[in-house]
Protein backbone atom coordinates (compact mmCIF):
# COMPACT_ATOMS: atom_id res chain seq x y z
CA UNK A 1 0.00 0.00 0.00
CA UNK A 2 1.22 3.42 -0.78
CA UNK A 3 1.42 6.27 1.67
CA UNK A 4 -1.33 8.21 -0.09
CA UNK A 5 -3.82 5.36 0.38
CA UNK A 6 -2.96 5.10 4.09
CA UNK A 7 -3.24 8.87 4.56
CA UNK A 8 -6.58 9.05 2.78
CA UNK A 9 -8.00 6.25 4.93
CA UNK A 10 -6.74 8.02 8.07
CA UNK A 11 -8.31 11.27 6.90
CA UNK A 12 -11.54 9.40 6.19
CA UNK A 13 -11.55 8.01 9.74
CA UNK A 14 -10.92 11.50 11.15
CA UNK A 15 -13.78 12.95 9.11
CA UNK A 16 -16.10 10.19 10.32
CA UNK A 17 -15.10 10.86 13.93
CA UNK A 18 -15.71 14.58 13.49
CA UNK A 19 -19.13 13.94 11.93
CA UNK A 20 -20.07 11.61 14.80
CA UNK A 21 -18.96 14.21 17.36
CA UNK A 22 -21.01 16.90 15.63
CA UNK A 23 -24.10 14.71 15.87
CA UNK A 24 -23.55 14.09 19.58
CA UNK A 25 -22.81 17.73 20.45
CA UNK A 26 -26.26 18.91 19.46
CA UNK A 27 -28.01 16.39 21.69
CA UNK A 28 -28.77 16.38 25.37
CA UNK A 29 -26.73 13.82 27.29
CA UNK A 30 -28.54 12.24 30.23
CA UNK A 31 -26.61 10.48 32.97
CA UNK A 32 -28.83 8.42 35.23
CA UNK A 33 -27.83 8.70 38.87
CA UNK A 34 -29.39 8.54 42.31
CA UNK A 35 -26.96 11.14 43.64
CA UNK A 36 -28.26 14.62 44.37
CA UNK A 37 -25.73 17.42 44.10
CA UNK A 38 -28.08 20.34 44.86
CA UNK A 39 -26.08 22.91 46.84
CA UNK A 40 -27.39 23.91 50.28
CA UNK A 41 -29.76 26.88 50.16
CA UNK A 42 -30.94 26.23 46.60
CA UNK A 43 -34.04 24.23 47.59
CA UNK A 44 -37.22 26.09 48.45
CA UNK A 45 -40.76 24.97 49.29
CA UNK A 46 -43.70 27.32 48.85
CA UNK A 47 -47.43 27.08 49.36
CA UNK A 48 -49.01 28.30 46.13
CA UNK A 49 -52.49 28.81 44.68
CA UNK A 50 -53.22 29.30 41.02
CA UNK A 51 -56.38 30.47 39.36
CA UNK A 52 -58.09 28.05 37.01
CA UNK A 53 -60.86 29.49 34.82
CA UNK A 54 -61.28 32.46 37.14
CA UNK A 55 -61.58 30.28 40.25
CA UNK A 56 -59.00 29.98 42.96
CA UNK A 57 -57.56 26.51 43.14
CA UNK A 58 -56.72 24.70 46.36
CA UNK A 59 -53.36 25.41 47.92
CA UNK A 60 -50.58 22.99 47.16
CA UNK A 61 -46.85 22.69 47.83
CA UNK A 62 -44.41 23.49 45.08
CA UNK A 63 -40.75 22.54 45.28
CA UNK A 64 -38.19 24.82 43.64
CA UNK A 65 -34.55 24.04 42.86
CA UNK A 66 -32.40 27.06 42.03
CA UNK A 67 -35.51 29.10 41.24
CA UNK A 68 -37.11 26.60 38.85
CA UNK A 69 -40.27 24.65 39.67
CA UNK A 70 -39.36 21.03 40.33
CA UNK A 71 -42.48 19.31 41.69
CA UNK A 72 -46.00 20.06 42.95
CA UNK A 73 -47.71 18.15 45.76
CA UNK A 74 -51.11 18.40 47.46
CA UNK A 75 -51.05 20.23 50.78
CA UNK A 76 -51.19 17.44 53.39
CA UNK A 77 -49.36 16.81 56.67
CA UNK A 78 -47.33 13.95 55.19
CA UNK A 79 -46.29 16.09 52.20
CA UNK A 80 -45.26 18.94 54.52
CA UNK A 81 -43.03 16.50 56.44
CA UNK A 82 -41.65 15.11 53.17
CA UNK A 83 -40.95 18.65 51.92
CA UNK A 84 -39.11 19.57 55.12
CA UNK A 85 -36.91 16.47 54.90
CA UNK A 86 -36.28 17.13 51.18
CA UNK A 87 -35.31 20.72 51.90
CA UNK A 88 -32.97 19.69 54.71
CA UNK A 89 -31.32 16.86 52.80
CA UNK A 90 -29.43 19.30 50.57
CA UNK A 91 -27.26 20.23 53.54
CA UNK A 92 -25.63 16.78 53.69
CA UNK A 93 -24.39 16.89 50.08
CA UNK A 94 -20.83 17.72 51.11
CA UNK A 95 -20.29 14.70 53.34
CA UNK A 96 -22.62 12.11 51.84
CA UNK A 97 -22.39 12.35 48.11
CA UNK A 98 -19.22 14.12 47.12
CA UNK A 99 -17.38 10.95 48.12
CA UNK A 100 -18.84 9.47 44.93
CA UNK A 101 -16.66 11.77 42.84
Amino acid sequence: MSKSVIQSSEQEMELRAIAAAKQVLGREIIIQSDADFTPPGKRKVRVVRHQLNGRRAEAHLRWYVAGKAYRSLPLTNSNVALSNSWKGSAACVDECQLGLL
